[in-house]
């Protein structure tokens, strides 16, 4: 105990060692869904399911683990979701990508994303970013990672891009909303590892109900030949130059700023940073996502990111890096009984991520809202994050936004000269991927 306390500062932190061991554990539970979900995506462009749910958990383990150790801050990793979808239907189906090269595509864009983090560049375009905008990356995570709890426990559905009420008198929702009301209960009389409890709770009800779906095998063979060092850079110019600067671009800076909006989102929340909205660890932290990015493209996976369910660990009390340590060890522990650490389904996850969606919030109270050229960036930037389903994509509606207003009220003078150079970037993401 007292080595880990020493490593990861875990009494200085305020934490203590069954805290973060309670944060990692439900970090993992959190996050299992995602064996399932991403070998199941990939699948569509032609890879290997059980090669993919395999390396899904060593990028998983490789890149929590990273983060743990090299930057002792209580955020996992794993390969995202929006990633996934983006290799499938953007680089393979849109541009004509092979799998191989798009997974080379990857590689290069965590190279770039590395070559950011080390530079002064990655702390210059940070801190332009104004206080107000940083406090509404919090609000604005917690509304995103709230809507996705409530599609995933069916209580919304979000079909063709559109948004409707689920059927409520259906067994996924219904448990999902008991599950909101007993984790409720359980933090309301200060239970430990509430979250945990009421995901493993509602998963186990689940059974009866044909929510939860036991698999056929409860072990899979662990075999990553068909994946893992597939890269192909030979024909990565077939498809033209546009499409390849489109796609890369694309894929930095929402690796980037996912990474930026989940970390000062999360940490923000959980009152772990400064008066400057940065922490201890956050560089260390985007070097370990951008090099687990490009170890996940070897191993045969897409973009590792750090995930916004680390919130969930975050309100378990975990504050050290031991508690993504915890979570890359569970990730390696269920390699072989991958299918089984998948059945949890959405149901079980989504009361947690909804109560931490809407704890979350606190951060719109640290916003002026009666200043219009803070206010309306703000409030674009909350509301962009679950409309567009893209933290990215709101932070650069909050950040374009700005700039916009502060021209107009003839401030120009007033924003930091890095904050121009960053919405134009922006502009030039969404211009990339119009033309592409």
């Amino acid at each position: 105990m007292n080595s880990l306390d020493r490593y990861f500062h875990i009494r200085e932190r305020g934490s203590t060692l069954s805290k973060e061991i309670v944060g990692g554990a439900t970090n993992f539970f959190a996050m299992a869904y995602l064996i399932v979900v991403i070998p199941a995506t990939l699948a569509q462009a032609g890879m290997d399911y059980g090669a993919v749910m395999a390396a899904t958990c060593i990028a998983a383990a490789l890149g929590s683990v990273l983060t743990g150790l090299f930057a002792n801050v209580p955020f996992a990793q794993a390969p995202g979701l929006g990633f996934n979808t983006f290799l499938v239907y953007t680089l393979c189906a849109r541009y004509g990508y092979t799998w191989q090269q798009a997974l080379a595509i990857v590689f290069i864009s965590g190279l770039l994303f590395l070559a950011l983090t080390v530079l002064p560049l990655r702390e210059k375009l940070l801190d332009a970013i104004p206080m107000p905008l940083k406090f509404a990356l919090s609000a604005g995570v917690g509304l995103l990672i709230t809507l996705s709890g409530l599609i995933s426990a069916g209580i919304v559905t979000a079909d063709n891009n559109l948004l409707d009420i689920g059927r409520l008198v259906s067994p996924g929702p219904l448990l999902a909303l008991a599950g909101v009301f007993f984790t409720a209960a359980l933090l309301l009389h200060k239970v430990p590892g509430a979250m945990i409890i009421g995901i493993v709770a509602v998963a186990a009800a689940g059974v009866p109900f044909g929510v939860t779906v036991l698999p056929g095998h409860v072990t899979a063979a662990v075999d990553l030949s068909p994946v893992v060092f597939q890269l192909d850079f030979g024909g990565l110019l077939s498809q033209g130059v546009l499409p390849l600067a489109s796609a890369l671009l694309s894929l930095v800076f929402t690796d980037c700023f996912d990474t930026v909006g989940t970390l000062l989102g999360v940490a923000g929340d959980a009152k772990l940073t400064d008066n400057t909205g940065s922490f201890p660890g956050e560089g260390r932290a985007m070097m370990a996502d951008a090099a687990a990015t490009c170890a996940g493209a070897l191993l045969g996976v897409t973009n590792v990111t750090t995930m916004a369910e680390s919130a969930v660990g975050v309100h378990e009390g975990a504050r050290t890096g031991l508690c993504p340590v915890v979570t890359g060890l569970l990730f390696l522990l269920a390699l072989p009984f991958a299918p089984l650490a998948g059945a949890i389904p959405g149901a079980a996850t989504a009361a947690a991520v909804i109560i931490v969606g809407m704890m979350m919030m606190s951060g719109i109270s640290q916003i002026t809202w009666k200043h219009v050229e803070i206010s309306l960036p703000c409030f674009l930037m909350i509301v962009g994050m679950p409309f567009t389903f893209s933290i990215t994509d709101g932070i650069a509606l909050g950040c374009i936004a700005y700039v916009a207003v502060m021209i107009c009220r003839k401030r120009a003078a007033m924003v930091n000269p890095w904050m121009y150079g960053l919405t134009a970037l922006f502009l030039a993401m969404f211009a990339l991927q119009v033309l592409a």
